[in-house]
């Protein structure tokens, strides 16, 4: 017969507390298994981030490199030498890029007014590739100061050779008239016809025309003068008149005793005369700054005086160093450029360094990216040939 106190007896303390245990146990498991996970996804999210930002913006860097020089600027000067800026002394030096967007603070390079390198001459030029070695802001002191890379070539979405220019009064402005026929000079893109379809395009901005001059836009007239548009206005029929006024960047110093100003670069050099073939500059300059807003060192980009657009976060530093052609012989790596040696022989780019990290830098963070086996950073090193400047140098002869 069964025993009914035995059958209904329940589980002792001891039995209780292993099973409490062996549970514990389980679920500490279970949650070191659910930790062990995310921090492995987040170290892969943070690995996947960090490599798809370096990509971008090393490919952003290395397509602006590679046209350095590009378009008209091998007819206008830029192919194979330096096109002088005005410059009134040192009080009013041109200077990198800001912006000229009158809603946005100015963006200067390096939070201040940096003048464009001379390069041993005066006054300071522009050139196809502009290199400055240190002149960029200090991210970590024991690398010491970042550098500075500016960019031009010809935009060939405006062409501004199917216009007749005229200066005006004072050089400060310009009337662009688009003939009735078709001049040899103007080039359209193919399939386009002269005086049909916004072709060539107007030069007032829009929506509808986004290849008009905007405010900041820099202008290359022949092979002697860069201005700074201010604005645009319709002076009639196929007729806009540029001013070009005060510029922060400094550029439009049209009493400057030296070369540069649009009256030295008009025939004859006083109101009336005719412009010189002229071309819109992508004028593009790289550069790292800590905004702000995010505390963060980031890689900027700044085309001609528009606002400057941030590229990549976390950009920590920034080294170039450039081949130098010179009387047949070429010098690999130079940083600064050697004695005696202008831009103008640069044939090749390389990126020493464009050191990332990893946006977060908390202990957990840390700890986590080295249990895992992640890392913290990442360095792009590589070379890009300046494909026209490397034919015009290297094939003289040859004309691109």
């Amino acid at each position: 017969m069964r025993n009914a106190h035995n059958s209904s007896r329940g589980f002792t303390l001891v039995e209780l507390m292993v099973t409490a245990c062996v549970g514990a146990v389980l679920i500490a498991c279970a949650a070191l298994l659910f930790s062990k996970g995310t921090q492995a996804a987040w170290v892969t999210s943070q690995k996947a981030e960090l490599q798809e930002d370096f990509r971008a913006a090393g490919n952003l860097m290395e397509r602006d490199i590679s046209l350095a020089g590009a378009g008209a600027l091998g007819q206008q000067g830029l192919g194979t030498s330096g096109v002088a800026l005005a410059n009134g002394g040192t009080a009013v030096s041109p200077v990198y890029p800001c912006s000229d967007v009158p809603t946005v603070s100015c963006s200067y390079v390096n939070g201040g007014s940096i003048a464009y390198p001379s390069y041993g001459g005066s006054p300071p030029e522009i050139y196809s590739v502009m290199p400055a070695a240190g002149a960029g802001i200090i991210v970590n002191a024991a690398q010491g100061a970042t550098d500075v890379i500016t960019l031009n070539y010809a935009d060939v979405n405006l062409p501004l050779d199917c216009y007749s220019g005229t200066v005006g009064a004072g050089g400060t402005t310009v009337t662009f008239t688009l003939p009735a026929t078709q001049s040899s000079n103007c080039v359209l893109p193919p399939g386009a016809v002269y005086g049909v379809s916004n072709q060539p395009p107007n030069l007032i901005w829009g929506t509808a025309n986004p290849y008009g001059l905007q405010s900041g836009d820099m202008i290359l007239f022949g092979t002697n003068a860069v201005g700074v548009v201010t604005n645009v206005t319709n002076c009639g029929a196929n007729c806009f008149t540029v001013t070009f006024g005060s510029d922060p960047g400094k550029v439009n110093q049209f009493s400057a005793a030296t070369s540069g100003t649009l009256l030295l670069a008009a025939t004859p050099q006083a109101a009336g005369g005719t412009m010189p073939s002229a071309v819109r500059l992508i004028s593009v300059t790289y550069y790292l700054a800590i905004p702000a807003s995010t505390g963060l060192p980031t890689l900027y980009r700044i085309q001609n005086g528009q606002e400057a657009a941030p590229v990549a976060e976390n950009v920590v530093y920034l080294k170039f160093c450039y081949d130098v052609y010179n009387a047949g012989v070429v010098t690999p790596c130079q940083s600064p450029l050697p004695a005696g040696t202008t831009p103008s022989m640069i044939t090749k780019v390389t990126i020493q360094h464009m050191s990332m990290r990893s946006q977060n830098r908390d202990s957990w963070s840390k700890s986590s990216l080295a249990q895992f086996g992640g890392y913290e950073g990442l360095d792009l090193t590589t070379s890009i040939a300046v494909r026209n400047m490397t034919m015009q140098n290297e094939y003289p002869g040859v004309q691109n």
